[in-house]
């Protein structure tokens, strides 16, 4: 089975749920859900340009979503190991995008067939995206950018490490049609 896995990294406002949201909007979309709490665990998404599932992991019921919106790192273990052996499969979260941790042990597993996505959005992007979506929300109190600007050299860190220090597959991708490339990836695996 030619699947693969893409973890894609970024900060707040970056893109991340966007380009899930896309994946899934280019296909015939089945939420899956957790058999123990009936909460949405995955989409099994059948795209046209694909011969295999794409699996997108975390709940998107609310405005931001991916693995974030599940707090238990067992969890985002359980679902990784699960829907690796059925797909390709795709995941994101804020979190995930500053440390390798036990998701990257486990990720070891699969080599070159998990690769790790860095978007390359510019952080004033990520501020004003992140200032559009809480006025959206109704907040319209004054953004504390210290923790949002903090988090970038924290993914640069992680991402030197992945490529000079654990030798792990490394790509940026490209804020402005970051959906569109990483829908690639997946094509370009499958006709590896």
């Amino acid at each position: 089975m030619n699947n693969l896995i893409v973890k894609l990294h970024g900060t707040s406002g970056s893109g991340k749920t966007t380009v899930a949201r896309t994946l899934m909007s280019d296909s015939q979309v089945t939420p899956i859900l957790n058999q123990t709490n009936r909460k949405h665990e995955a989409y099994h998404c059948s795209h046209i340009l694909l011969e295999q599932p794409l699996y997108v992991l975390g709940p998107y019921t609310a405005t931001c979503g991916g693995l974030d919106s599940l707090n238990d790192v067992d969890e985002h273990m359980r679902l990784l190991s699960t829907y690796s052996q059925l797909g390709h499969v795709f995941y994101e979260g804020l979190l995930g995008s500053e440390y390798y941790g036990r998701i990257g042990k486990l990720s070891e597993q699969w080599g070159d067939r998990h690769i790790f996505a860095f978007l390359d959005t510019p952080i004033d992007v990520c501020i004003d995206r992140i200032k559009a979506r809480r006025l959206a929300a109704g907040n319209d109190k004054p953004l504390n950018e210290t923790n949002t600007r903090g988090r970038i050299p924290k993914i640069e860190r992680l991402k030197y490490r992945l490529k000079h220090e654990l030798h792990r597959q490394v790509i940026d991708v490209p804020h402005l049609y970051a959906a569109q490339f990483v829908q690639q990836l997946y094509i370009g695996a499958e006709k590896s």
